[in-house]
């Protein structure tokens, strides 16, 4: 499924303006929330999650005197990572475990949808909703070691870091 977003690069009146009543975006206001269905522990204690980097790449223009960078054709999308705070059950680190797993050994048919959306809810000052950020078809492709050590004095509760790819994401 192909992302369609208008653009126009005429020059006129400005599509958006900024709205000078809104506040800062708050780095402490998200929430990531993945299929509940099928996924509903996997949500739930997500310390740290990025927009992910989109970038470009350039295409080459040769002429007889120099090379000259145009805008090239296609959109690229970082992964997106996620560090996660685990409960005592492992409940949430075994459902991204067993989705990374069922990715290679569950095999392929029209039944099976191995790739979920995934939203992450940026809150405002009032902890609404503000904006939406959607990444569509993801799927995990790494989740990070678990630590455990005896000799911590201090109580630091067990994180995992996962990443996903996504065929693409929107901002709603």
């Amino acid at each position: 499924m192909a992302y369609e977003k208008d653009v126009s690069f005429e020059v006129g009146t400005p599509q958006r303006t900024l709205d000078e009543t809104a506040g800062f975006a708050k780095p402490i206001g998200f929430r990531l929330a993945i299929d509940r269905l099928k996924f509903p522990n996997a949500e739930f204690n997500v310390q740290t999650a990025s927009i992910p980097e989109i970038s470009v790449d350039s295409a080459t223009y040769a002429t007889p005197q120099r090379s000259i960078d145009i805008p090239g054709d296609k959109v690229n999308y970082a992964p997106l990572s996620v560090t996660f705070i685990i409960d005592e059950n492992l409940t949430n680190y075994n459902e991204i475990h067993d989705w990374l797993f069922g990715l290679v050994t569950v095999q392929e048919n029209s039944s099976i949808n191995k790739t979920r959306d995934m939203s992450l809810l940026i809150l405002d000052s009032h902890n609404n909703v503000s904006r939406e950020i959607t990444f569509t078809n993801a799927y995990p492709t790494s989740l990070s070691t678990v630590e455990f050590d005896a000799k911590s004095t201090d109580v630091e509760y067990l994180t995992a870091n996962t990443s996903f790819n996504y065929s693409y994401f929107k901002v709603k």
